[in-house]
């Protein structure tokens, strides 16, 4: 492994054995940032497409609203800014280069 992945391989590590305290401090705030959206949309989609989608969101370890809404809100992005790359692809080129640069 690279020393990135070591040191993610321990970040992650340490977040999945974090102790959750009963009481949150003084000093921190929850939030909840969906309540800036208070539009809800509703899309349909067939059972096999809705199992795609919840394969994918499991694989990503996000609820399936939130995959979507990823998923729409980088395509318009996308739209608005001129340019095609996905999210999906502007990771893996920032993998490539940050991978490349370690190896």
């Amino acid at each position: 492994m690279s020393k990135i992945e070591d040191l993610l391989a321990t970040e992650g590590a340490a977040a999945k054995n974090y102790p959750m305290p009963d009481k949150l401090p003084a000093h921190v705030r929850v939030s909840r940032p969906n309540l800036g959206r208070p539009t809800v949309l509703s899309v349909r989609l067939s059972a096999q497409e809705h199992e795609q989608l919840q394969r994918a969101a499991d694989a990503a370890n996000l609820p399936a609203s939130t995959l979507m809404r990823i998923w729409a809100l980088d395509r318009l992005h996308a739209e608005h800014d001129g340019t095609d790359a996905s999210v999906t692809e502007r990771l893996a080129r920032l993998e490539r280069e940050v991978f490349s640069r370690t190896a």
